[in-house]
């Protein structure tokens, strides 16, 4: 569901740099400081004196600053302008929590609007998540607690500490689902739906590429049509998966044909919907032998693979549900990959066309009422 954005790779470079480059001005700081450079001193006595979580909280806006800033160049309008002042405030905060008073609150407030700000993005649709995004959030919910960890001890009354015992992990529990949900309703273009990663392919087809793809359609659709009774198709070893009230499409599966590659006389899958009149033959699946290993595209974009990544599976085998944008699935549930699949639609489908990893809508709902 998530990958890492191309323009947002300099994040992770910028965020090394930031904290070496801190590391290597703290080291110089205090060389200054033993040849009893008044400013240097200054510094490195306020270092000393900021506490351990105090510093953890100001790298980590520090470095959340850094990445916003960089980001700037790869996101336009209002979404550019918000990443500059949340870069600027962040920086100004970070550097604050070393030498002020007053940057709580603030601060508390500055990492509340920010990581809402994303969700409610990500939802809407007006921004991906990638893995940067992602990781970003986390470090700013870190920040966030530890800001709220710091607040005065004279302060810390049963109903503050109770709020902030339930607020911040309901927080981080929003946080984790609108990304999640804002992931499932806007998949990224190398994705066909959330969780399929498409195979990487050429934008336009040639001619032989097109007279390539209209051969395997054809073949495929001779090949099975011999399977248009699903009795016939379980004779010869295609078992029936088990059904699905969510899914109205079943496949029936042939492990005897799972080392062949794209070979329409040699299907892994048949594809059958659920009519009112009974299961009517669709399309095939193809599948390679496993995960990562791309098939061969004769038609280049037309026929384009794909795989479904972060998929929860309960132990009885059925599908669960996606990974939390943390890479977590619910408990009793395991997540896998599969190897790339390619569908052949024998029917009209759509707008998506005869090798679409999905069934169009529309057609999904005809079939259903015929």
């Amino acid at each position: 569901m998530y990958d890492l954005a191309a323009e947002h790779s300099a994040a992770i470079g910028a965020a090394v740099f930031l904290v070496v480059s801190l590391w290597l001005a703290l080291r110089a700081f205090s060389a200054l400081a033993r040849r009893q450079f008044t400013w240097a001193v200054t510094l490195v006595e306020t270092y000393r004196a900021t506490s351990a979580l105090t510093k953890l909280a100001g790298v980590l806006m520090l470095v959340s600053g850094v990445i916003h800033l960089v980001l700037i160049p790869s996101h336009e309008g209002i979404t550019g302008v918000l990443f500059v002042i949340d870069g600027v405030g962040f920086i100004v905060l970070g550097a604050a929590a070393f030498a002020a008073h007053w940057w709580r609150r603030p601060a508390v407030f500055w990492l509340l609007a920010t990581i809402i700000a994303y969700v409610i993005w990500i939802i809407a649709g007006w921004e991906t998540p990638d893995q940067i995004g992602i990781g970003c959030k986390l470090i700013e919910l870190v920040a966030l607690g530890l800001v709220l960890r710091l607040g005065p001890a004279g302060r810390r009354t049963w109903p503050r500490r109770i709020g902030r015992a339930v607020a911040f992990p309901m927080l981080v529990s929003l946080a984790t689902l609108g990304i999640w949900v804002g992931g499932l309703m806007h998949p990224d273009a190398l994705h066909a739906h959330a969780g399929a990663l498409l195979q990487p392919v050429a934008a336009v087809a040639t001619p032989q590429q097109r007279e390539a793809a209209t051969r395997l359609l054809g073949d495929t659709r001779a090949s099975i049509a011999r399977y248009r009774d699903p009795a016939t198709a379980i004779a010869a070893g295609f078992k029936p998966e088990p059904v699905s009230s969510a899914d109205p499409l079943r496949h029936f599966v042939n492990a005897g044909n799972a080392k062949a590659i794209l070979d329409p006389k040699h299907p892994q899958a048949l594809v059958y919907a659920q009519t009112k009149h009974g299961l009517q033959l669709i399309g095939a699946m193809y599948q390679m032998p496993r995960a990562g290993q791309w098939g061969p595209d004769p038609g280049g974009p037309l026929t384009q693979w794909h795989q479904h990544e972060g998929i929860c599976f309960s132990p009885f085998g059925f599908e669960f549900s996606f990974e939390t944008p943390f890479w977590t699935c619910p408990v009793g549930s395991t997540s896998i990959t599969t190897p790339p699949m390619l569908h052949v639609w024998i029917i009209d489908n759509g707008k998506l066309g005869p090798f679409a990893a999905d069934l169009d809508k529309t057609v999904q709902k005809q079939l259903q009422g015929s």
